[in-house]
């Protein structure tokens, strides 16, 4: 008796929430049961999978309303025909996989989306391929989503209507992970979202930066590549940020950076390699920011740190080959620079205890007067550099005493 009531029960709750006892497979394409996809979703239930047949171009606008799965054979094309945003989901545990996403609208002054989702949880948006988008995929006050191994770039250059490649606003709990992105305004952007894990991702070729953080705590991006863009990646007024084992390499031009910190707290910057950027890691306003384990090699500026940056620890750090490894527009230096590796380093180590027995100033003068006049980057590997960087050796009078390395380490650390 008990187990025909509770079977009478779930049967009740089942025919009130709408779901089916059973998920259907609702097929699209040629010679299947519906012709659109938009028909196919209207007739969807909760939990149902809506497969669609690539083959034909699919010239529809979409709204998913019901907690289902789209789901691409054949990486079918969803064009939107530059008419508002191509798929809208407006309901929890959506997963949306295996489908090329193109053409939504353009404008200045609305933000036109390949994927669009306001107010949902759950979302999936796994192996698609976005192009000819405005924005791409764009998620609002959205929780416990995941954007994976998605393929997405614009051909949009026109920087008014230049949108980002996934763009979150009031998120929390995202996963964003194995992507690759192309060229777009920013690569990642990420404004009010919390508690997101952001890793091995492949971002290149954007017009802003690769990622972009505003306003954005407790998050870790890890294991990620940030090449060839205008900028890496750019942590602006957040706090308890993890930066750990990415690649931030070729990011080039003026005002171009690895990685720009801008009034970022409590946050770690560990495993890193900044590779043949302008400037490698710029911290404008940092504070208790420790930056262990990376490597600075080739770039013009390996660390710039600047205006009211202090209690920042780096420690534990290769420089290498880089035109000037720190340099800094104040006197006064209030963080910890000890135990990095120096190629520039000429002392000793008589006690062979590793570190180096004289301490290590890293800022030289030129990169000093450089700092306040880039004009004097004309001077750069002249006869006049070279008489500046070895007076002040002898008879320090400009560069501030308190940058200094007193342990520098003799040999690279292995990281």
């Amino acid at each position: 008796m008990e187990a025909i009531k509770g079977a009478a029960l779930t049967l009740l709750l089942t025919l009130l929430t709408g779901a089916s006892l059973a998920a259907a497979t609702l097929r699209v394409g040629p010679g299947r049961t519906y012709a659109t996809v938009g028909r196919a979703l209207q007739q969807a239930r909760r939990g149902d999978v809506v497969e669609v047949y690539g083959g034909p171009i699919y010239r529809e606008r979409l709204t998913i309303s019901q907690p289902v799965t789209l789901r691409g054979i054949g990486l079918p094309v969803i064009d939107g025909g530059r008419r508002g945003n191509v798929i809208e989901v407006k309901a929890d545990r959506v997963t949306i996989e295996g489908i090329k996403v193109v053409g939504s609208a353009r404008s200045s002054m609305t933000d036109y989306c390949g994927i669009h989702a306001r107010q949902v949880r759950g979302l999936r948006i796994r192996g698609n391929v976005l192009r000819d988008n405005q924005f791409s995929i764009m998620l609002q006050d959205c929780e416990q989503s995941e954007i994976t191994g998605n393929n997405i770039a614009s051909d949009i250059t026109y920087n008014p209507i230049m949108g980002n490649a996934v763009h979150c606003w009031k998120c929390t709990d995202m996963r964003i992970h194995g992507n690759t992105i192309g060229h777009n305004r920013d690569g990642i952007y990420l404004e009010f979202v919390d508690h997101s894990y952001i890793y091995n991702n492949r971002v290149s070729g954007c017009a802003r930066y690769g990622m972009h953080f505003m306003f954005s705590h407790h998050n870790t991006y890890q294991d990620n590549r940030f090449v060839n863009n205008k900028a890496g990646v750019a942590v602006m007024y957040t706090h308890h940020v993890k930066m750990v084992n990415n690649l931030f390499a070729h990011n080039q031009g003026t005002s171009c950076y690895g990685l720009l910190i801008k009034e970022l707290q409590y946050s770690t910057i560990r495993g890193n390699q900044f590779v043949d950027n302008t400037v490698g890691l710029m911290v404008d306003g940092g504070s208790d920011i420790k930056a262990a384990g990376n490597v600075f090699s080739a770039n013009g500026w390996g660390v710039r740190l600047v205006s009211g940056s202090s209690n920042d620890t780096l420690t534990h750090n290769n420089f290498v080959g880089n035109t000037f490894d720190m340099t800094t527009n104040k006197s006064y230096n209030g963080n910890a620079v000890d135990g990095n590796y120096w190629d520039k380093y000429e002392g000793y180590d008589l006690n062979h205890d590793g570190r180096g027995d004289v301490p290590f100033y890293p800022l030289s003068l030129f990169s000093m007067l450089a700092e306040q006049n880039p004009s004097m980057l004309l001077f750069f590997r002249s006869f006049m550099m070279t008489l500046l960087d070895e007076a002040e050796k002898i008879l320090p009078t400009l560069t501030p005493d308190t940058y200094v390395d007193r342990q520098p380490a003799m040999h690279p650390y292995s990281i």
